[in-house]
């Protein structure tokens, strides 16, 4: 089991969507499912009429750590694949299922304790062998489309051998005002256990872990404006509490509270371009604070346009994302912290974050396959505010690429 880290993987700012597990493999999983969809405008309360079939393959890779920064252990660290399989259909007249299968494995070396001796030169205890895991989860999802909205309920289960996790949600949509207006709402809850693996073996927080639980409950409200005919913008505000075992079992300095309340503030801004060769222009933001001290910033553009090559119809869409925070209250890198609650962990720290990449789908009548990579880089100076004045060593590059195909019958 990984814990999730404070940013996305990849900019995927949607905050409706139900985030069943909150750890970083459901993250890419969620990724995988939606960052490689080409945009499009906002969804009409109409059922679609075609059955569609879906097959997605993502590989999300870590780059090593430098052997100075390791002080024992492996310098490799994970690799992720994530095979996807979905069917969504019409029924009847006014509704649509759509369910998802994904499998994933993972594989290499984890960071479980970061120390600064007090030489200004932390080193970070990597794992001594590589971790296989493999994790399988299933979600199902109901829409009732009316006249002037929507209403969806979903469900998720996810099991893997030191983690499992069920989930429900529901959300809705209402379109006013001659449909330039659309209303959002979504809830959704999760409700998890723990059981860390050779707890008696290792004993300290996986011992502490073991046959405990942790829920989670998220709120999200927004609303969806059309400007004029070619710009939109959606604005919403997020709310999610966390409660109980949210330390990570596998780290060896790390006590955290048993609750974390999270609020978000997010825009989406649309810009159809019919004077610049009809490009789309998409500017996203979302601002992050929780209870814990920590403060978000992500910034997304990406720009999308309509290919012709010899018959052949393309969408491509290069984007940049940019994202800094503060650490959270007790993030620190000694020894041997003396207060209630301390982590070592590097997504609890200060850093920036750049990550650029480009997806692209080919798409004809019955059919589309849709490619996506990305690269991501962080590093403790490239936060605008609230720095860290020692950089952990753990910070993450990594690589994600993805391959879909999708089919409409």
């Amino acid at each position: 089991m990984v814990v999730k880290q404070q940013e996305a993987v990849v900019a995927v700012i949607n905050s409706n969507k139900l985030n069943a597990s909150g750890r970083k493999k459901s993250t890419l999983s969620m990724l995988s499912a939606s960052a490689l969809a080409i945009p499009g405008a906002v969804e009409a309360a109409t059922v679609p009429e075609k059955e569609t079939v879906s097959v997605r393959y993502t590989q999300y890779q870590e780059a090593p750590l430098e052997t100075g920064s390791v002080s024992s252990g492996n310098t490799g660290r994970f690799g992720i694949n994530v095979l996807q399989v979905g069917y969504f259909t019409p029924y009847k007249e006014d509704y649509s299922i759509d369910t998802n299968v994904t499998y994933e494995t993972l594989s290499g070396a984890s960071p479980y304790a970061t120390i600064d001796e007090g030489d200004g030169d932390p080193k970070v205890y990597m794992s001594g062998a590589s971790i296989e895991e493999k994790r399988i989860d299933a979600s199902v999802s109901g829409t009732r489309y009316f006249k002037e909205g929507t209403l969806n309920s979903s469900f998720a289960i996810s099991k893997e051998k030191d983690y499992q996790s069920v989930a429900i949600g529901a959300a809705g949509s209402l379109e006013i005002f001659d449909k330039h207006t659309t209303l959002l709402a979504s809830v959704s809850t999760s409700f998890d256990s723990l059981s860390p693996t050779d707890a008696e073996l290792f004993g300290g927080g996986r011992i502490e872990a073991k046959g405990k639980s942790k829920r989670s409950l998220s709120f999200y409200e927004g609303v969806t404006q059309v400007i004029s005919r070619n710009q939109t913008l959606q604005v919403g505000v997020g709310y999610t509490r966390m409660k109980g075992h949210l330390s990570d079992p596998y780290r060896s300095k790390d006590q955290r509270p048993s609750s974390r309340e999270q609020h978000t503030l997010s825009a989406q801004y649309r810009h159809h371009f019919t004077e610049y060769h009809n490009i789309s222009w998409h500017l996203d933001y979302r601002f992050y604070q929780d209870e814990w001290g920590v403060i978000a910033n992500t910034i997304g553009t990406s720009a999308w346009k309509d290919l012709s090559v010899m018959g052949l119809n393309f969408t491509i869409a290069p984007n940049l994302r940019y994202h800094w925070q503060h650490s959270a209250d007790f993030y620190t890198l000694e020894a041997a912290p003396e207060s209630e609650y301390y982590s070592d962990d590097f997504r609890l720290s200060a850093y920036g974050a750049i990550s650029a990449g480009v997806d692209a789908q080919f798409h004809a009548k019955d059919f589309s396959v849709t490619f996506g990579l990305s690269n991501y880089w962080s590093n403790s100076s490239w936060g605008l505010t609230g720095r860290d004045s020692v950089e952990h060593p753990a910070l993450l590059n990594f690589t994600t690429f993805s391959i879909g195909v999708d089919y409409h019958f």
